[in-house]
């Protein structure tokens, strides 16, 4: 019997926590995970969209850089009323309504900044009066062309052509970056869960053990070879590693609930399912500079900072143009003519040439082109130290993690070797001391070792994954 009990006792020692897979037994990897979280959380939905948005703005900013042809109709209605008493002719009540239609086509000319066009345009008047000398009139342009240009020597067409480029390019990291941070967090919830998972093995297997050796002691305690005060504290350790084991497993399950909510999975197939992850560590091999540079690259806030830099840097132009004299244009040239019959309107067309050259100085504005543009400079400034202060704190958290990896690499190595030293231990006092070759202080000091080496173990394992997806995060590189 007391054979049987040792067998029982040693069967339990084994120290292992990652669960072997069973004959057609259904596994859940960390790749797995990672894959499922991607497709189905809800910030995966939201970045998709999100990007779709901004993809869809940058199709339309680029159309409406294309010819752009537009029909426009305006109807219109007036009635003047006068004083009757009067006969000037300008005096004279009459109503009028009026229509124009336009057909123009523009082209945006990115290299000016201005906008070149050509259309057609027919207007029907109809006035309403006894007293109008014409009651019908038609305009008929067949053809016109023309430029216009706000402000001369300023193209905002470049400016904006590089701010959507950027913006583009954000929100392209900023996708490709939500879903590295949706793996991160899922190897976060995972790898709690895996720790917790195991924490509650070791706990039960201690019961278990304590168990199997307070069962020992009483038989040894019935003939006077085990003090009482031996048999109490094996008992204390029943109650303990009782204790310790329930609130494992609370742990083990609000862990195991964290991660199928974010998953959008069953609770209870998930508990079913063995946790599979890689045992080996990766091996990073990127030196600090080439991690900041892919960090730079890769994170969509310093992008988006770049874009804002652009926009600043655009903003001071147009001031700055703005401050001196500002001249428009806007010059058309085309065919036209007038007659009360539509047919004739069309015929005998009329060269016509108009031009309109604005000049706009501000001679006294109190100083407002000027604190403008001395605005524009100052948010400038604003912008590039955010820029500067947005590529110092990313080079500081790639800086560290970088070196946390490395160092949760070797600690993972350590606390490997030590879990194997410590139940090698410990095996080695509970034979002793089933034996009666060592005191009960010897036996759980040495599982007390064990246990802190499993836990060094698990806390390692869940430090080195969840900093190797961070660092994973902010490159954008998979090692």
């Amino acid at each position: 019997m007391k054979d049987n009990k040792r067998r029982y006792f040693f069967f339990y020692l084994l120290l292992y926590f990652s669960v072997s897979q069973a004959t057609g037994q259904e596994t859940l990897s960390l790749d797995q995970v990672i894959r499922q979280a991607q497709d189905s959380t809800i910030v995966a939905f939201q970045s998709r969209h999100e990007y779709n948005y901004y993809a869809l703005h940058y199709d339309e900013f680029l159309a409406l850089r294309k010819p752009q042809l537009n029909l426009r109709v305006a109807p219109n209605y007036y009635r003047l009323v006068s004083d009757l008493s009067r006969d000037y002719v300008y005096l004279r009540n009459y109503d009028n309504l009026s229509a124009a239609a336009s057909v123009t086509l523009s082209q945006k000319m990115l290299n000016w900044g201005g906008e070149a066009y050509v259309g057609t345009q027919a207007i029907w008047t109809e006035y309403f009066s006894s007293q109008a000398t014409e009651v019908r009139q038609f305009m008929a342009a067949p053809i016109l062309m023309g430029y216009r240009q706000t402000l001369l020597g300023y193209n905002p067409y470049r400016w904006e052509k590089a701010v959507e480029d950027q913006r583009l390019k954000a929100a392209r990291q900023q996708h490709q970056y939500d879903m590295n941070s949706i793996a991160e967090e899922v190897t976060r919830r995972f790898f709690r869960l895996v720790c917790t998972k195991g924490q509650a093995d070791m706990y039960r297997r201690n019961l278990q053990t304590t168990d199997t050796l307070y069962a020992i002691a009483r038989e040894k305690a019935s003939i006077l070879m085990v003090t009482m005060a031996e048999l109490r504290s094996l008992e204390l350790q029943r109650i303990n590693a009782a204790n310790a084991l329930a609130m494992a497993r609370t742990a083990e399950e609000e862990a195991r609930t964290r991660l199928a909510s974010f998953l959008k999975l069953d609770e209870e197939g998930l508990a079913a399912m063995p946790l599979q992850f890689p045992q080996e560590p990766r091996a990073v091999s990127l030196t600090v500079a080439d991690a900041i540079r892919l960090a730079l690259a890769n994170s969509p806030a310093y992008q988006h900072q770049m874009a804002e830099v652009m926009e600043s840097r655009h903003q001071e132009q147009k001031a700055q143009k703005e401050k001196g004299v500002n001249v428009s244009l806007d010059v058309n040239v085309g065919m036209q003519q007038v007659d009360p019959v539509i047919g004739r309107a069309f015929r005998d067309q009329r060269l016509y040439a108009l031009g309109a050259v604005t000049l706009s100085v501000p001679l006294m504005d109190h100083g407002a082109a000027k604190s403008r543009h001395a605005a524009a400079q100052a948010w400038v400034e604003r912008e590039e130290s955010a820029l500067d202060e947005a590529e110092r704190r990313l080079s500081e958290d790639v800086t560290t993690t970088l070196h946390n990896i490395n160092i949760y690499r070797q600690l993972l190595e350590q606390t490997t070797q030590a879990v194997a030293m410590a139940d090698e231990v410990f095996e080695l006092n509970a034979d002793n001391y089933a034996n009666g070759l060592c005191d009960i202080n010897t036996y759980t000091l040495a599982q007390s070792r064990r246990d802190e080496a499993n836990n060094q173990y698990l806390s390692a394992l869940e430090k080195y994954w969840t900093t190797y997806y961070h660092l994973l995060t902010l490159t954008g590189t998979d090692f």
